[in-house]
């Protein structure tokens, strides 16, 4: 006999709080850690479901029982498992068919604050940005409003005019006019862990996040276009926060997606170990790496040092915009090696534009020198196939067949797997184009998505005439974008010279926050 429900307390707004993997995932997953801490700061209920836990962990209720579902989500590829989760929770798919009774389903991430448009049909409201930007007005609105029937709530929402608040059935493509995303301002209360799960995929670290934004500008990568600018957070904002992961955790996650460019970065590690903690990164700029970082990554029991390398050789790197040299690379690995960190990992991409046997086979070159100057232990070249991304230089370019992906990925694991004390390991194919057609696609593809819900057969969804006009073809550079009404981000005259200069071989303009507004974001 099951045991009766725990008692769902009264409360403002009653929310669930869902995240389309395990919930030890979610642990990991600073966002899903920020959503919790905004809610719960906010006096709402606020109970957390996953994917291996679809009733609510706290309460054990359905979906469908609570006043909003709320999503923050990471990656176009968790659309799926999000949708998987709505209708296992009672919850109808298409906004559209939801009555008064049924939750306002919110989503918010920077995939869907990317291009929110193959979401659009299934959420009845989208947050573009940073929730401490402009969350707390939409929880003040919801809260005040939550009495209103669905539609009337909904059109007086889209007439507010809320800061990086979009209601896709009222707005968007079409409707003549824009909504801003949304950026918080320097210093925000830092994302960090919230809440801890046995089985997170960091064993249990404190994550702590030091940094929005990349100043580096490589044009495959939304956090070097879309979420500029660069901005680290001070020190000072950071310490306590070290010294209350170290107390809690015994080890502390750095997180950001340029950990190494932190102005402050060698104090953040010292703090941590004068606490008595270890501490990670995710990943380090092989040209940032000097002899005093490598010993601190050491001490703080770094056993894999990751770099971004994206592509074999100086030609396609320059195409990317990478300045890393085979010289920093190398010079990377012998540092870590002689700092006792035993393995490298490797990030690169393969079915990139212009790309050739040539580039792949110089990867693997690249790999095996890299195994040499590192003196023991493991390299890893860890490959993804490319996708285009909003709002970068390289979002008009098309998506490579997936059989030549596939050849170049076993191309260089032949070749890699020669090597002793190298390997390559690689994302599926067929889901990197699944999650190009989320990314690059418009509300017409939300079709596509729900058929593969229903369906289960992605390969299908891959086939119709439609995911293959979106995937395999070039885009105008002149012509119309999805998500051309998102603003507040990289203007397009900007990208398009990027894309030019990519093409030529010439190396991007950086973010520099604070002394240019050459992209249009910091004087938009």
């Amino acid at each position: 006999m099951r045991n009766p429900r725990p008692p769902c307390p009264d409360a403002p707004v009653r929310c669930a709080l869902v995240y389309p993997n395990r919930l030890a995932v979610a642990a990991a997953n600073l966002g899903f850690q920020c959503l919790y801490g905004l809610l719960s700061r906010k006096g709402w209920v606020c109970h957390r479901a996953a994917a291996d836990t679809p009733r609510t962990r706290e309460a054990d209720r359905a979906l469908a029982e609570y006043d909003v579902v709320a999503a923050s989500l990471s990656f176009e590829g968790d659309y799926p498992a999000f949708l998987e989760l709505l209708s296992g929770g009672g919850i109808p798919l298409r906004a559209a068919l939801r009555g008064d009774a049924a939750p306002l389903v919110v989503v918010g991430g920077i995939a869907p604050s990317l291009n929110p448009e193959p979401l659009a049909p299934f959420a009845d409201i989208v947050f573009l940005g940073e929730a401490e930007a402009g969350l707390e007005g939409l929880l003040s609105f919801l809260e005040t409003h939550r009495p209103l029937p669905r539609q009337d709530l909904l059109a007086s929402l889209a007439r507010a005019g809320l800061p990086g608040v979009y209601v896709p059935s009222l707005q968007g493509p079409g409707s003549g006019a824009g909504v801003r995303r949304v950026w918080a301002p320097v210093p925000w209360d830092p994302a960090r862990t919230r809440f801890r799960v046995e089985g997170d995929p960091f064993g249990g670290a404190y994550l702590l996040e030091v940094s929005r934004g990349c100043p580096h500008a490589c044009r495959f990568c939304a956090a070097g276009y879309a979420t500029r600018p660069f901005r680290p957070l001070p020190a000072e904002r950071l310490l306590p926060w070290i010294r209350a992961g170290a107390r809690e955790a015994g080890r502390v996650g750095l997180v950001g997606a340029a950990v190494s460019d932190h102005p402050a970065f060698e104090d953040l590690a010292e703090a941590a170990l004068e606490a008595g903690a270890g501490f990670t990164v995710s990943s380090f700029r092989a040209e940032n790496l000097t002899p005093r970082a490598a010993e601190l990554l050491a001490r703080g029991g770094l056993q894999t040092l990751t770099v971004a390398l994206e592509a074999g050789t100086p030609r396609l790197r320059a195409l990317l915009g990478k300045r890393i040299t085979e010289d920093h690379l190398l010079e990377a690995a012998r540092i870590a090696g002689e700092a006792g960190i035993p393995n490298l990992r490797i990030y690169a991409m393969v079915g990139l534009p212009t790309e050739t046997d040539e580039d792949v086979d110089a990867l693997a070159r690249l790999a095996e020198k890299a195994r040499s100057a590192l003196g023991r232990g493991q390299v890893t070249v860890s490959v993804a196939p490319f996708v285009p991304k909003p709002h970068t230089p390289l979002q008009w370019e098309a998506v490579a067949p997936e059989a030549l992906v596939r050849a170049r990925i076993r191309r260089l694991q032949s070749l890699c797997g020669r090597v002793r004390g190298v390997r390559a390991v690689a994302e599926a194919p067929k889901w990197s184009r699944l999650q190009a057609l989320w990314s690059r696609g418009g509300r017409d593809v939300a079709e596509l998505l729900e058929q593969g819900v229903r369906s289960g057969d992605w390969r299908a969804v891959l086939r119709t005439p439609l995911a293959r006009r979106e995937l395999d073809a070039p885009r105008d550079p002149g012509g119309p974008l999805p998500w051309d009404f998102v603003e507040g981000v990289p203007d397009r005259a900007h990208l398009a010279r990027e894309r030019e200069a990519a093409l030529a071989g010439r190396p991007p303009v950086p973010c520099r926050p604070g002394t240019c507004t050459v992209c249009g974001v910091c004087g938009g």
